[in-house]
């Protein structure tokens, strides 16, 4: 995602949170604090920010680019804040539920920390919408290896043990109201560009995550990779990712 993308996803999940100066915010899944950044500007020298996040080495690069004393570093899961009950005003996430098995759990916790009259705000990428790879671009000319990719490009997105692709838009908005928010408000967005094959080849969708060559050499021989990528390799094609900003109150 680009600096300029980031920002406005930034401003938007800060500003439906409606911060107020004062206010304790959490950002769960802080990583090196676009949103921690934003809030702490926000909540002002009376209020505080708790940056939660599995990685020690995130929070410290967070840490090393503050000098705001109203920032606390949690480390710690989703699905187990380290916060007292009703202790924060609005919890605001970024790209990180697609991380969490137990998505109903983070949830659960989240309304649990929130006061009365907190609020949530989020934003996720809903990957199982996204336009996929066999959709995007023809592989019939590559006869039976095009069908077998095909195959295996379905198969992918159907892995219900992969948390990244096991969700969309209307589980995310049933996890949060069952626990019992009010108001959940999901709003999809989805955002086309033209991509060169190469860069699809070896771009990573997320810290951690495999490329797709990576991920072809676990399931292909090596010709067929190399069919593979020389098919896609010079070709332009329109790719599409959707996300959803969800945002909800506790009651």
């Amino acid at each position: 995602m680009s600096l300029d993308k980031l920002g406005r996803t930034r401003d938007r999940v800060l500003d439906a949170a409606g911060i107020q100066p004062g206010e304790t915010v959490a950002d769960v899944g802080a990583g090196t604090g676009l949103l921690t950044l934003g809030a702490v500007e926000r909540v002002g020298p009376d209020g505080e920010v708790l940056a939660i996040d599995l990685s020690a080495d995130a929070l410290n690069e967070l840490r090393a680019n503050t000098q705001a004393a109203n920032v606390s570093y949690l480390i710690a899961v989703a699905e187990a804040l380290p916060v007292p009950d009703q202790s924060i005003d609005a919890v605001v996430t970024r790209s990180v539920l697609i991380y969490v098995k137990d998505k109903a759990a983070a949830a659960s916790e989240f309304f649990r920390v929130l006061r009365s009259g907190g609020r949530v705000s989020l934003f996720e990428p809903i990957n199982i919408r996204n336009l996929r790879l066999a959709d995007a671009v023809d592989f019939s000319p590559l006869g039976e290896l095009g069908a077998r990719l095909r195959e295996w490009n379905d198969a992918f997105y159907a892995n219900p043990d992969d948390p990244m692709l096991d969700f969309d838009e209307v589980d995310l908005e049933r996890f949060f109201a069952q626990v019992g928010f009010a108001n959940v408000d999901v709003d999809v967005v989805a955002d086309e560009q033209e991509v060169v094959g190469e860069r699809y080849l070896n771009q990573v969708g997320a810290p951690g995550r495999p490329t797709l060559l990576e991920r072809w050499q676990e399931d292909f021989a090596p010709g067929d990779i190399e069919r593979l990528a020389g098919f896609l390799r010079g070709r332009t094609f329109r790719v599409r990712h959707v996300c959803a900003y969800l945002t909800a109150g506790k009651p």
